[in-house]
Order: structure tokens, then sequence, then C-alpha cells
């Protein structure tokens, strides 16, 4: 990373369920299961994939209640609050890049204390019109709704698809990773943290 890193960013973009909330309330085994979605093959992905739009709606309902029930139960990361709060107090525009529907994350907004829906500047879902992560459409339709470059957006995320997405737009990403996951070795993002509270470091290294 170039020493302006710091100076460039004017917006973070965080995924939600993993990132802003704890990992855990949702078991992607058992919903992949449910679904009949072949194993290591993404569920958005193979929704998509049944020929009959019936079969699609019907997937997408199952998926939608089994998200809302994940939400219900899901609880803040530990510093994702405290993270929120200190961007918002430097002047950064913070969002949500999530693969999940809104009706979900605004569900799970509700068991964070201190932030609510409302402080957060963009919020873009699968309800939403890009085609979601790996694609990079939603960093730069989030680009496009805050009039800043791409190359000003920090995406945080804790999965491939996260750091794939970033990279597609030419935005800075961080990799989210507190247990050092095997299954994200291959990956090269900017930056990799085991808490969100390391950000702070990153973009002020003297804060």
């Amino acid at each position: 990373m170039s020493n302006d890193f710091s100076h460039r960013i004017r917006a973070v973009l965080f995924d939600f369920d993993g990132t802003l909330t704890r990992p855990g309330a949702l078991d992607f085994g058992f919903i992949r299961q449910a679904l009949g979605c072949p194993p290591g093959m993404p569920i958005l992905e193979f929704i998509q994939s049944l020929e009959a739009e019936s079969d699609r709606r019907r997937a997408l309902v199952r998926l939608d209640r089994f998200e809302l029930q994940g939400a219900a139960a899901s609880v803040p990361n530990v510093g994702a609050e405290e993270t929120v709060v200190w961007l918002k107090r430097l002047g950064v525009a913070v969002g949500i890049l999530t693969r999940n529907n809104r009706a979900c994350v605004l569900r799970a907004l509700q068991n964070f204390e201190t932030i609510r829906w409302s402080d957060f500047d963009v919020m873009i879902t699968r309800d939403d019109p890009p085609a979601p992560k790996p694609s990079g459409e939603g960093v730069l339709y989030a680009a496009r709704r805050l009039e800043i470059s791409p190359s000003d957006i920090l995406v945080v995320g804790d999965f491939t698809f996260d750091i794939q997405a970033g990279q597609a737009a030419g935005a800075w990403t961080i990799l989210l990773d507190p247990l050092d996951d095997e299954r994200l070795q291959g990956l090269t993002p900017g930056y990799r943290i085991k808490k969100l509270n390391e950000i702070r470091k990153i973009l002020l290294p003297k804060a």
C-alpha cells in the first residue's frame, strides 16, 4: 500500500454477516442442504441456476425465512459499533454491502445498541440493482451514490467475495480473518486484520 492510503479513504463499505455481526448466526451448511444446493456452490447462484421461475421464487422465500431467523438471533461483532461510530466522527461515509436482503439487515440492526440503519450512508443488498458480490457492481453503485471514486472506498469483509468485489471495482480492501482461515489464504487483500478496531491503526497509524 502507498503511504497516502489513509488520506484517500472517504467511505468504508462493510460486509454484514460475519463482519458487522458475529459469525455463526446463519448455518450455511444447513441452508444449502435444505435448499438442495450442492456443497461449495454459492446459494444465490444455485437459486438463479434453477430452470423454473416458480422453483426460484420458492427457494428465495425459504432463504429469506432462514436469513430472517438468523438476523433475529444475531449480535454485533466485537468492535463493530465502536468502529462505525469512530468512522462517522472522522467524517468518513459508512455503508453496508451484503448478499442478504434488506429486511434481514434491518432486523439484525435492531440488536445493535448504539447504531441503527440511519447511521449508514448507503446500504446495498440483493434487493438493489447491482449484481451481488463477488461482482464489483455494488461497490461502483455505492461510489455513484456517494459521488466519489471507487479508489476512495475501502471494502471490509470476512470472505472471498468481499475482497474480490472490492478489487474488481478498484477499491481498497481489508480482510477480517480472526482465525487464520485456511480457505482465505490465497487472497491478497490490502490488509488482514483479526479485529475490526484494527481499522483505526490502518487509517490513522498514530490514532
